[in-house]
Parts: C-alpha cells; structure tokens; sequence
C-alpha cells in the first residue's frame, strides 16, 4: 500500500483511552487489531483531554500507530525529523538514568555520524566474516558444557550463549565483572519497558525511584570497569568509546562513556538473545524444517567435528533464521519521536509525537508474505525483501551497525546446538510473551536436552504465543 493514498484515522477520548491501553497491556495484539479496524495508520489523542498538557505523559503525548514498509521507509530515512528513543530509562535531571539514555539510539546529525563512524568498522562484513573462527570456538566450548539429560530454561541457555559472543569477541574478553555489568544493563531496560517507569515518583520503593537507584549503581561500576581500558590502542568497543576523542575532539568524559556503554552492551546481545531462542522454539515445533536443517549441516559442516564458522554462509540455515526473525521479531515495535511539526503520508502530525513502526505487521503483509502467520523458511528462496518491509535491523541512514555479527551470531549458535542437541520442550509447556523492547517470553520455557538422534516432534503449547504463530499442530 502507497502510505500517499492512506488516510489516517484518528482516536480521541475514551476510544483513544481503551486502545493506548490495550497497547500497553499486549502491544503486538492491539496493535494487529486496530489495523484490522481501521488501517496502517492510527492516531491515538487527546486520551484526556481535561489533563493539562505534561501533567501525565502517558495520555497527554500523541500516540501514532503505522503499519508497512511504505512508513518504514519515510520515517526511518529522515532520522532528523523522526528520532529514535533510547533503550535504556531518563531519569531526573543530573541523574546517571538520564545520562544513560544518550545513546546510539537516541543521537542525531554530527553526534551520531561521529560514534556510528567510530563503532562501524569492527561490525563490517569482512571484519565480522574474521571472527567466524572465534565465533565458531567460543559456541562449541559453551554447548559442549551443556549435560544430555539436564533440563534447563531456553531463554537461560540463549542468554549464555549470547552474552559470551558479545563479553568476549565486542566487549574485550571474558570478565566476571563485564558478565555482571551486562546483567545489570539488562534488567535496567527490562523495567524501564514495566508499567513502573512511566509514573515518575522518584522514591526508594517506586519502581521510578528503583530504576533510578540502580542506574546510579551501574554507573559506578561501569566506570570502575573501564578505567582498565584506558590507553589501549586497539581491541573492543567498549575501549574505542573510552579511548577516542568526542565530537568536538577531546577525550570523552565519565558523562559521555556511560550515555554510549549501556545502550551499546544492551544492543550487542539482547536482540540475538531474542533471536536465537524464538528461532530454537520454531525448531522444536516444526520437525520438518529441523530435520532438513539437521541434513544441511552434517552434509556442509562435516560429522563428529563440524566446521561451524562455515554456517553463516548456508542457504537453509539463513533462510530459518531469516523466517524465525521475521515471524517472531527480536525488536518487534520500533518508536520514533517527531522533532518538529512534521508530516506522516501527507498528513500533518504534531511535535512531540511518538510513532510506533510496527514491524511485527509490516513481515505479515500478504503481499511479500503469504500466510504470514506461518514458520515457512522456504519462501526466502524466492524473496528478497528491502530492509523497510523486513525491518528487523531498522533501515536507512541509522540501521543497526551491528546486523552482520547479530546474524552470523544467531547462525552460528544455532548450527552448534543443532548438530550436538536435540531440544524438546516439557509437555504441556505454556508460553507467553512480553515486549520489554526486545521480545522475551514471561515464563521460563522449560526444556530437555537429548543427543541429537534426528527424533524431532513437536509438543503441545499452550499460551498467548499461539495468537502469533500458527503452528503446525
């Protein structure tokens, strides 16, 4: 759909109420509903509209709904206009909260050109294609110290597997205090996405006051891991931010290395956590792709001691990672920020505005993806989809720079697992799913880990999962 002949329509008083809240219950479902009601393009204002502007961020800001590569494309190739928010919480004024959320994500104009130039190279295919090896060592070591036998939660082993990937190949090595720091990143923008974090009462025992409690304390010991970086010429992100001169050339400042290393950290995992684990359950339930992955790797990869660094350039194992992350997104809902009375398909949109660019939606469209609802690897033998209606890395001129070693990570991961486990999942196991932004399930998802002997068969789920993914049975 030409988002030019949309025409959006336009939600306010309590129907604007009933959706935002829907929204912020179950955003992936709400949001294919209102598209289903209205079309790719809703506005959700004036919730409230006897509040005063600011006094409840939550129902006074415009909430604006799109759907589709066509919006994908305009928002995200005018990164001035339409700003990305930071993964991580703000927080009072002169706070490390607030300091944390100048990232990457958040930075615009010569800022951003600065660090995304700074951080680019070691994040390019050639230099991504270098660590295959390492890569490749560092995922058989992990699985290898997984028991046959042994029971364990899918989204434990995926965080395992991904956080060494990126403590010891981005982040200069393995380091208890790197892992914890890690930790801390992590449950720091899980709560900033809880319903705490937008009632901003600044207390000890407010989930605000919490945030902002634990904010202060990562920031210390992000400092205090740092100060060993200093003065290294070369090696890990975390030592480029430290050790290069900022925008205006001089050596950064405490302030400016904890507004870049939490949303950095938060990035080089978290997605690929998310990956790596609803690409393991699509698996799982599917035998038939799994066996004839399963057949692609021992073919391509070798038997007893596979070539894993090989995977990465495997058309199956590309087209199952590239299917798992299309139909279960690691970021499902990017938000944008209007900079300035700006335009949306021709239509005006204030300042202010927050613009959800559903990508979740946008690789279900029928036209590039039939049966969207449906894990079907073998359709990205025929397709080739632009970044906007495959929206997984964001597109234009801030994609995300760390697509390369996301997804050669993801495959890597999965061609190690594969070849060495067969994963089931308990019976009757239910999965539910939260956005906290990455996509995560809320239950742990309890599985067994068998040697792999090719017996794939699926089991029973239940959960809010299923409102997602139509499952084979």
């Amino acid at each position: 759909m030409d988002d030019a002949t949309v025409t959006p329509v336009r939600l306010t008083g309590p129907a604007a109420l009933r959706w935002g809240f829907r929204f912020a219950r179950d955003p992936l479902m709400a949001t294919r509903r209102c598209f289903d009601a209205f079309g790719p393009l809703v506005m959700l204002a004036e919730a409230l509209p006897f509040i005063r502007p600011g006094r409840v961020a939550a129902f006074d800001v415009p909430l604006v709904l799109t759907a589709g590569a066509a919006f994908q494309r305009e928002l995200l190739s005018d990164p001035e206009t339409w700003r990305g928010v930071s993964l991580l919480p703000g927080g009072p004024r002169n706070s490390a909260a607030r300091r944390m959320s100048v990232g990457l994500t958040r930075m615009t104009g010569q800022r951003h050109a600065h660090y995304r130039k700074l951080l680019a190279p070691p994040l390019r295919k050639p230099n991504v294609e270098a660590l295959a090896q390492s890569m490749a060592k560092i995922a058989q070591a992990e699985v290898e110290s997984w028991q046959p036998g042994e029971g364990g939660d899918l989204w434990d082993y995926s965080r395992r597997l991904m956080r060494r990937f990126a403590v010891e190949l981005l982040l200069g090595g393995p380091s208890k205090q790197a892992d914890a720091i890690a930790d801390k990143v992590s449950r720091l923008m899980e709560h900033k996405w809880g319903w705490g974090a937008f009632v901003p009462i600044n207390l000890p025992f407010t989930p605000y006051g919490r945030i902002v409690r634990d904010a202060e304390r990562l920031e210390r010991e992000l400092l205090d891991w740092v100060r060993s970086k200093r003065g290294q010429a070369d090696g890990d992100l975390a030592a480029l931010i430290v050790n290069s001169p900022d925008v205006e050339g001089n050596l950064p400042t405490d302030a400016a290395i904890v507004g870049q290393l939490p949303s950095l950290i938060a990035a080089s995992s978290e997605a690929s956590q998310s990956a790596l684990t609803f690409t393991l359950l699509m698996l799982m339930q599917h035998p038939r792709v799994a066996r004839h992955l399963l057949d692609e790797l021992r073919d391509k990869l070798g038997g007893a001691s596979p070539s894993l660094d090989a995977a990465v350039a495997l058309p199956y194992l590309d087209a199952v990672v590239k299917e798992s992350m299309r139909i279960l997104p690691p970021v499902p809902l990017q938000i944008r920020v209007a900079q300035s009375d700006a335009t949306l398909a021709g239509h005006g949109v204030a300042r202010g505005s927050r613009v959800i660019l559903n990508g979740f939606l946008t690789a279900r469209m029928s036209d590039m993806y039939p049966d969207g609802d449906v894990f079907q690897p073998e359709r990205w033998f025929t397709i080739t989809p632009s970044a906007f209606a495959w929206p997984v890395f964001s597109g234009g001129p801030h994609s995300c720079p760390g697509y390369w070693f996301g997804l050669s990570a993801v495959k890597i991961a999965v061609a190690a697992i594969l070849t060495r486990y067969r994963m089931a999942l308990a019976g009757d196991a239910r999965i539910d799913y939260q956005v906290q932004p990455t996509m995560r399930p809320v239950q742990r998802v309890s599985i067994a880990l068998h040697r792999q002997d090719g017996a794939f068969a699926a089991t029973p789920i239940h959960g809010r999962i299923r409102n997602l993914v139509r499952f084979p049975q």
